[in-house]
């Protein structure tokens, strides 16, 4: 069967591929492949791959699969089709922010479960939906390899192949050298896939077969058939070496259906500090503007807020009455790319995110020269203005706005990203008690945290006294470190200071946790419960370990007293309890020993 090469939105079933992109990153990839029923009756082999549009290919990458229907499975051409091509698709439906390896393992374990409730055990054929499966997906200069059964990954480079995935298969016992399948798509619930990542060079040449080649070809065999490809083959010659791979095969006597697919790599994103910031520079940064002034038919009404780092500038577009926020980079950061970086990735967040307590934000007219972004305008306050008016606010004003950011951090996690600048300022509430999570530009996205074309982190990201810990030690956050940064919030909201000592910037030299020593809310505020003081303990926890696993369990742990918390407080010495009182007790007790000591 030869391959169609057309540009389809979707892969078509058995054989399908769809045609190389010079994709704006340098990930340059062609496909060509080729499969036959062979000496049977029915082809239950399938592959598709897929090169999405430029934007897709940053975020998801390309896509290339095979399967192989289980014979004894009465639907294994079906389940082979259905799985390489609901792959692709679905994979490409999952956000554009979550890790690759997230993504596919979502959609893997949502296929294997659609596959196995097929099965109809009345019918007496109990396995009739099974294929083994093998994918490769590659991303910037990152191949993630995702496999079950017996076909096959495997890579020629220079001038040698090795095999990448490992069969899943036995030989049957009583001397026979049958081989028997262990693991396939639709067998079992409780799917077990094999999840490994691998570098990808330019030159590389991938290939992905089924048993009915490489069970009857040796590598040296399929080896000499690819160095028949020229130095940068084309689709046509991908093809016809699969094919040329695939006679082959039939020829040595392969009695199965035998198909190839090949993958050729032209190109990867490795590129230099000098080319990210070409791109980064590609648009100017406005100069300061005044009211009355416009940029591209925004109309600036108010200045509402200029600093070092960026300026904020209340407007109309057009006719439109509409007010809305245009937000600019400041000049004076024109040369920092980590910066630049930072702003055209918030504009690219807000777009994904769509969630009533996280403002909404579009990027500039894809045809101005100029970088900026246009945010929702909230008319109200930040979290940081709030807490100066309300000094001794009540658990349930407090318990009511930790509500709602959690709703928006749940919608961040969610989407695989992390915050990481979780501070008041970057919280809006306006007359109503609306919340509204802002400033997204160090925020932490999975799916592009894998791409090698970004200018690298150097330093922790966030602002200091919120900022988690393990961020300062490792330069690592999750949703662990913005729960972090929520304890200190909410902490602060309660009684106007910090659980912890603040510090200042020279300050950051600690090697470990224990630099970190909580003090009581009661110091600050004695009507508070210890219940309340449990929960925002343990929600600051220093040690990501110690602190709660996820949002809804501080969340219940603020809205009532947690029992088994209380409980086991309690049953601490006193020195564990409250380590001051403590030392101040002991202190009391020597000096009234050494006054003694002296008098006799």
């Amino acid at each position: 069967m030869s391959l169609n090469f057309s540009e389809k939105n979707e892969p078509n079933t058995t054989g399908s591929t769809r045609n190389s992109q010079k994709a704006l990153n340098k990930l340059n990839v062609s496909f060509g492949g080729y499969s036959i029923a062979g000496k049977k009756t029915e082809n239950q082999d399938a592959f598709a791959a897929l090169v999405p549009k430029a934007s897709e290919v940053i975020s998801k990458g390309i896509v290339a699969t095979i399967a192989d229907g289980v014979s004894s499975a009465s639907r294994a051409a079906d389940a082979a089709q259905i799985s390489v091509t609901q792959f692709i698709n679905d994979y490409y439906a999952t956000p554009d922010t979550w890790s690759t390896q997230k993504s596919a393992s979502k959609v893997l374990t949502s296929l294997n479960q659609w596959l196995s409730s097929q099965t109809d055990s009345d019918s007496g054929e109990a396995l009739q939906w099974l294929t083994t499966f093998t994918s490769l997906i590659v991303k910037s200069s990152t191949g993630y390899v995702f496999h079950v059964g017996d076909t096959r990954l495997s890579v020629y480079r220079q001038n040698d192949i090795e095999i990448i995935t490992r069969d899943h298969n036995r030989r049957s016992g009583n001397g026979s050298n049958h081989l028997v399948l262990t693991r396939a798509l639709g067998a079992d619930f409780r799917l077990k896939v094999d999840v490994h990542q691998i570098d990808i060079k330019a030159g590389d040449i991938y290939i992905l077969t089924c048993d009915g080649v490489h069970d009857f070809l040796s590598n040296a065999a399929i080896q000499s058939k690819l160095n028949d490809l020229p130095q940068n083959p084309t689709s046509d010659d991908l093809e016809t070496v699969s094919k040329s791979i695939v006679n082959f095969a039939l020829e040595v006597g392969s009695n199965d259906n035998i198909s190839c697919l090949l993958m050729y790599i032209g190109g990867t994103p490795n590129r230099e500090l000098a080319e990210i910031e070409r791109d980064l520079l590609s648009k100017t940064i406005p100069p300061a503007l005044d009211v009355g002034m416009k940029i591209d038919n925004y109309k600036v009404c108010k200045v509402i807020h200029a600093s070092i780092r960026s300026h904020l500038y209340l407007v109309q577009h057009g006719s439109d009455p509409t007010l809305r926020v245009l937000k600019v980079p400041s000049e004076n950061f024109a040369d920092d790319m980590f910066y630049l970086q930072g702003f055209m990735r918030e504009a690219w967040i807000g777009e994904r995110v769509n969630h009533r307590n996280v403002m909404r934000v579009q990027s500039a007219d894809t045809n101005s020269k100029f970088l900026y972004h246009v945010c929702e305008y909230i008319e109200g306050q930040t979290l940081s203005e709030w807490i100066h008016d309300n000094p001794n606010p009540s658990i349930a004003q407090v318990r009511d706005i930790l509500e709602q950011v959690i709703k928006a951090l749940r919608t961040f996690q969610r989407l695989d990203l992390v915050h990481r600048d979780l501070k008041p300022d970057n919280i809006m509430i306006d007359s109503y008690g609306k919340v509204t999570l802002i400033d997204y530009g160090t925020v932490l996205v999975a799916s592009l945290e894998e791409n090698s074309d970004n200018v690298a982190e150097s330093v922790p990201q966030g602002s200091l006294n919120y900022i988690a810990p393990e961020t300062l030690l490792t330069l690592h956050a999750d949703h662990k470190s913005d729960l972090f940064s929520l304890g200190i919030i909410a902490y602060e909201m309660l009684c106007g200071n910090l659980p912890y000592k603040p510090m200042v910037r020279a300050e950051v030299n600690f090697s470990d946790y224990a630099h970190f020593q909580y003090k009581k809310i009661s110091h600050h505020r004695k009507d508070l419960p210890l219940w309340l003081d449990l929960a925002l303990k343990k929600a600051t926890q220093a040690d990501p370990a110690l602190r709660y696993q996820s949002f809804s369990e501080f969340y219940a742990d603020m809205s009532k007293p947690n029992i088994n918390a209380l409980q086991e407080y309690k049953k601490q010495p006193i020195m564990q309890r409250n380590p001051i009182q403590f030392w101040q007790g002991m202190s009391a007790i020597l000096f009234v020993a050494l006054i003694i000591t002296l008098i006799y």
